[in-house]
């Protein structure tokens, strides 16, 4: 009896098969289980598949020139708006195409030239105004886009220019329509004295024109700030004022669209934008003489502003109140001499409404400054306590708009900066406890501070050096100063203690103690974990009975400090396990010491110099704290003591653990680790690049490895150490992480013998490494180690292509095998997706490449000043593989869109930069290799265009290390029933193989596309039952299938995309019955002992006339693919007799199965009509 030996199965939650029972099988005419016939197999046709394509990345520019430039000229002036060089870049500014350079902004003040040739990187500006650090107020980036804009030439190209076409009515489309209006506005005719000497009909017509002008200006202005402000809020649809029309002027907007809603919200942000507007190059011109645009232009405002303060004055108590109240009246009256001077100018009235106006004006700005000066005196009595002739000569400084007097306002500041710190404090310790460490956290202390001042220096952004100006002013900004604390809390927090802020309370809940610089001492609850965060000064901690943290924040000043300090700090943990941390990293420039020495033994903590012939310097003395955390970059020393110590090694750091079962978790980029005696456990980041531990093999050592199995490279044996070498990171680029376990081997009697077998290797997916130990010889010589891998958690499968096209970017994860099977394969990469690879497990050997060529489409375009300008599309690289499978990766390379300003080959030709996908192939060998571009010859494409193709065997760039090859699994067997039944499968893609287990009965099977699936019946090969009849529908597949599309191997049989595993024939028991059924009906049994097809049934409704049937018929004759007697549906002849029709390979001859004498001519043959 044959012994069945099934493949390994992938327990996993695949999606089920759908099965269900039949009466019958819908093939009637199947060959029983066991039936024979011979005759050789045809050769299959495969297509090549089509292809598809797409773009690449600007060129980064360094920003250290810029910023010499910035420093060295200032800032540049577009108007009334500054900007530095750096930020320009920020902002993805181009010049004349090219990116900011030093080359291009060598220059105090921007000439036409490069303002007109300025273009923005339309996906750099949203960036930069979505980050709300580096641009907090859209306001100003919209101030000056405006500015740039008004300042630019009537034909200057878009100033903002993408690769691809703008979406329509996105805030950027707009701000491109805005910047057009812009640029054609004429505001120095409103500048130069023709305008005002201009022989106007009238007064009034003149003044409706310079209103007309500054109208479009404010509306250009107002949909620039509501663009900026969509973009920022990832919203087109609101700003109702600042969005709603580009092309409208203001003033039509409030003709045409009334006070409504929107309208409404229109003038509520316009108020805010009509300040901004005003402060622009353009706002200057009409504030100095435009009167009928001011009044125009104010008087919805000052409507909307006096109705907005009066309700909120309502809603407001105090000083607030009061300030609303008074805005809202400075507007009602403000209101009303815009009326009153508007209705003049227009009525011709002008030279007497002028000085009345005037003097309106000037009551009513007198007024507002007299109530501003009163409420400057009293912002500065809330924090500096006035006398009488102070309060006087501030208000009348406040009401003259000069500077308040130097004493004063240093107190201010000083007074003002105590009060705002304090609230910030405690503001953020509400956000601590309130927030993400609510459930950690019950109080929060904030050590004790005061504010001094000190002088600095504001530069101005022009000055005129001959005439004696100087570049800056001096002035003084307070700074915050931490001071000493003493606190005596042993047996809880006082209730009035400065500083504290409670949250909820918890029994187990920690108090944070943040006491920056200074002499502090703070004894902690005993009942309460502590967490101290300090920097420098001396320090007496004491924590209590629960686990401490000492958290050292460590300054450049710290690591040069030049002596030992008077006092060393004193840290206590108590009881508990208590923990000293160094936070911070040493800084890339050199400083005196390197780092920290901390003893656990004896309970010191010193500075380690940088020359080592030099004593250390102690800064700090503890008790009771058995845990480290050790300084990032710093080079440390940390001994350990006879406890279970947990330490973080971050920098460049030598750890003696000693005695105890000790956790070390090594993080930095060279350390040396000896753990001692005791049971240790070393976590190795992957961060690390060589590290170095020693064990005495007495107690079993856990190592766990902070990166998957597929980066450890190999192990050796190296003399008596161990020596694993695992990639950085998953291209290998980086150098490798080398680990040295020494002392792992000794020498005894001639050979190297095994001394540490108690080692224990855990990667980053779960999988145990059990390594073989062998005897070696005492040579010179490495040896390789054998290992097998336990557990683990292997990556997500591949999804299974066999044949057909495949959209990368569509999977998720990106993984996709390639099978040996099916027909060609396109593969459809993204070059937007740079980031997270498309892995491509091919099933082939490196070596088994036939040959790879790239294809690529190349255009001539000459341009109005000679350049040659190359158009480049359809890339795609071919790999051919044995048996005629190919395998295209298309779409993996695309040319940008958009103006060509890219220079190559004598500078005469001009091309776009590229977009390139990340595509990674993983041969069956463990190679694997990144798709790159072949290498383009411009000056040959240039000469001869058109379709290119050439080898690119370049364009397979190889991975350092070798790779897991990963492959689908076989999912656990589905055991199909005694009696017929029909078999479905989910909807592709998958990701395992499908196994059925027939019970020598007639099973349906209806594969989707890019399948696999293995079929056989246990009992046939253990001799105990019959084998199973299998017929396989192709309906349910995506792609046509002919008899083309079948293909049989010794192996597997292919139907279009679906591919099916065979059952073995190494056995005595009976053999499958398999048919495969065509798109269009046709049925073949599958001879498995001669590997041959065998056409038996024959649909006549898939051929076009009777002419094509008999003409197929000869085909597979010739082929030898005839079964002796072929049954046809769906044809008739004259005279009808009931029954099936059937043609006799072997004599020749038409008959029908219910009179075997009778034969049918084939003249009288027709195909039956559809019903």
């Amino acid at each position: 009896m044959a012994k069945l030996i099934e493949p390994a199965m992938e327990v996993s939650t695949h999606r089920p098969l759908q099965v269900t029972a039949i009466s019958q099988s819908a093939n009637s005419h199947a060959p029983a289980a066991g039936q024979v016939d011979t005759s050789p197999g045809a050769p299959p046709l495969t297509p090549v598949p089509t292809e598809v394509l797409e773009p690449a990345h600007p060129s980064q520019v360094s920003r250290r020139p810029l910023a010499f430039l910035d420093e060295h000229f200032g800032p540049l002036r577009f108007g009334n708006s500054n900007i530095t060089r750096v930020e320009l870049k920020a902002l993805g500014a181009r010049v004349h195409g090219g990116a900011i350079s030093t080359a291009n902004t060598n220059m105090r003040a921007p000439d036409q030239t490069f303002i007109d040739g300025l273009s923005f990187d339309p996906a750099m500006v949203e960036n930069r105004v979505k980050s709300a650090t580096k641009t907090p107020d859209s306001g100003i980036v919209a101030t000056l886009f405006f500015e740039i804009s008004i300042s630019r030439s009537v034909d200057a190209p878009p100033l903002f220019a993408a690769s691809a076409p703008l979406t329509p009515d996105s805030p950027i489309d707009r701000l491109n329509k805005l910047g057009q209006s812009a640029q054609k506005l004429d505001i120095h005719a409103i500048q130069s004295d023709s305008l005002l000497k201009a022989k106007a009909k009238s007064y009034a017509h003149r003044g409706v024109a310079t209103v007309g002008v500054g109208m479009q200006a404010f509306g250009i202005y107002s949909g620039f700030k509501g663009a900026f402000e969509a973009l920022d809020a990832g919203d087109t649809g609101e700003a109702v004022f600042n969005g709603v029309s580009i092309g409208a002027e203001f003033g039509s907007l409030i003709i045409e669209r009334g006070l409504t809603k929107g309208g409404v919200a229109m003038l509520e942000s316009g108020s805010v934008i009509l300040k901004r507007f005003s402060a622009t190059s353009v706002g200057t011109v009409f504030s100095r003489g435009g009167g009928l645009f001011a009044s125009a232009i104010t008087l919805p405002f000052d409507i909307v502003s006096a109705v907005n303060a009066f309700n909120a004055a309502a809603a407001s108590q105090g000083k607030v109140a009061q300030d609303h109240y008074v805005s809202g009246g400075v507007s009602v009256a403000s209101a009303g001499i815009s009326v009153a001077l508007g209705v003049a100018a227009l009525a011709g009235f002008g030279s007497a409404a002028g000085p009345v106006g005037l003097a309106a004006a000037a009551i009513l700005i007198l007024g507002a400054e007299i109530y501003r000066a009163a409420r400057v005196v009293d912002d500065i009595d809330d924090y500096v306590e006035l006398k009488l002739d102070e309060r006087l000569r501030a208000g009348w400084l406040a009401f003259a708009g000069k500077d308040q007097d130097k004493e004063i306002l240093d107190r201010f500041k000083i007074n003002k900066t105590f009060s705002d710190h304090t609230l910030q404090l405690e503001l953020s310790a509400k956000h601590l406890l309130e927030g993400t460490h609510k459930e950690e956290l019950e109080y929060i202390v904030n050590g004790s501070f005061d504010v001094t001042l000190k002088t600095i220096q504001i530069w101005h952004h022009q000055w005129d050096e001959k005439a004696g100006e100087q570049p800056y002013k001096l002035d003084t900004e307070p700074t915050i100063v931490e001071t000493d604390d003493i606190i005596l809390a042993r047996d809880g927090l006082p209730s009035d203690l400065k500083g504290s802020v409670k949250g909820t309370p918890g029994e187990n809940k920690s108090i944070y103690w943040r006491l920056g610089d200074g002499d502090d001492q703070v004894y902690a609850p005993k009942d309460k974990p502590n967490i101290f965060i300090y920097r420098e000064g001396t320090k007496k901690l004491v924590g209590g009975d629960k686990d401490d943290s000492f958290f050292f924040e460590t300054t450049e000043t710290e690591l040069n400090r030049p002596q030992q300090p008077i006092r060393t700090s004193v840290l206590d943990g108590f009881e508990g396990s208590d923990t000293l941390a160094f936070e911070g990293s040493r800084p890339d420039a050199d400083t005196r010491h390197v780092g920290y020495d901390v003893n656990l033994q004896t309970g010191k903590v010193a500075l380690r110099h940088e020359d080592r012939a030099k004593d250390d310097i102690l800064i700090a003395e503890f008790t009771s704290i058995e845990n480290v955390s050790t300084l990032r970059k710093g080079t440390n020393r940390v001994t350990g003591d006879d406890k279970a110590n947990q330490i973080s090694a971050n920098g460049y750091d030598h750890i003696d653990a000693g005695p105890g079962d000790d956790t070390i978790a090594i993080r930095g980029w060279h350390s040396r680790v000896d753990g001692g005696p005791g049971t240790d456990r070393y976590y190795i980041a992957d961060t690390t690049a060589q590290v170095t531990i020693v064990e005495d093999g007495e107690q079993a050592s856990l190592i766990e490895f902070g990166w998957p199995l597929e980066r450890i490279q190999r192990l050796q044996i190296v003399g008596t150490s161990l020596v694993i070498t695992s990639l950085r990171n998953e291209n290998g680029e980086l150098p490798d992480h080398v680990l040295t376990i020494e002392h792992v081997y000794e020498h005894v009697a001639g050979m190297r013998q095994v001394k540490n077998n108690r080692l224990q290797l855990k990667t980053q997916d779960n999988y145990w490494l059990e390594l073989t130990l062998p005897p070696l010889p005492s040579d010179s010589l490495a040896y390789d180690v054998d290992y097998v891998e336990i557990g683990g958690q292997p990556a997500p499968a591949p999804y299974i292509t066999n044949s057909g096209v495949v959209v990368l970017a569509e999977r998720e994860p990106r993984h996709t095998f390639v099978s040996r099977a099916g027909g060609s394969v396109d593969l459809v990469a993204n070059p937007y997706a740079s980031e997270i690879p498309a892995v491509v497990y091919l099933d082939y050997k490196t070596e088994e490449i036939v040959s790879i060529q790239a294809s690529y489409t190349v255009e001539v375009i000459m341009g109005p000043s000679g350049y040659t300008n190359l158009n480049y599309s359809q890339f795609n690289i071919w790999i051919r593989l044995p048996s005629s499978k190919l395998v295209n990766i298309s779409n993996f390379f695309h040319e940008k869109r958009g103006r060509r300003t890219g220079t190559s080959f004598n500078n005469n030709i001009r091309i776009n930069g590229f977009y390139q996908a990340n595509v990674v192939l993983v041969m069956q060998d463990g190679e694997s290799y990144r798709i790159r571009p072949p290498r383009l010859d411009f000056k040959n494409d240039a000469a001869s265009p058109g379709r290119k193709l050439c080898s690119a065997r370049g364009c397979l760039h190889p991975r350092r290390g070798r790779y897991r090859f990963r492959q689908p699994q076989y999912i656990k067997p589905f055991t199909l029933s005694t009696t017929p039944q029909q078999v479905t499968f989910p909807a592709p893609p998958h990701t395992g193989i499908y196994v059925m287990k027939g019970q020598a009965s007639s099973y349906d099977v209806y594969p989707v596309s890019n399948t696999l699936l293995s079929l056989y019946t246990p009992g046939a090969i253990e001799q105990t039952s019959n084998a199973s009849t299998w017929t396989l529908f192709s309906t349910e597949l995506t792609e046509t299938v002919t008899r083309n599309e079948i293909r049989l191997t010794s192996d597997n049989l292919q139907v279009g995309s679906a591919v099916i595993q065979l059952p073995s024939l190494d056995h005595p028991g009976p053999v499958e019955s398999i048919s495969v059924a065509t798109s269009s009906g046709n049925i073949y049994s599958v001879e498995l002992l001669f590997e041959v097809l065998q056409l038996y049934l024959i649909n006549a409704h898939g051929y076009a006339s009777v002419d094509a049937l008999l003409a197929d018929l000869r085909a597979h004759q010739q082929r030898e693919e005839l079964a002796t007697k072929i049954a046809v549906k769906n044809i008739g002849f004259s005279p009808r007799i009931d029954g099936t029709v059937y043609y006799n390979s072997t004599n020749d001859y038409w008959g029908v199965d219910t009179d075997p004498d009778y034969r049918i001519a084939p003249h009288t043959l027709f195909i039956e009509p559809i019903l």
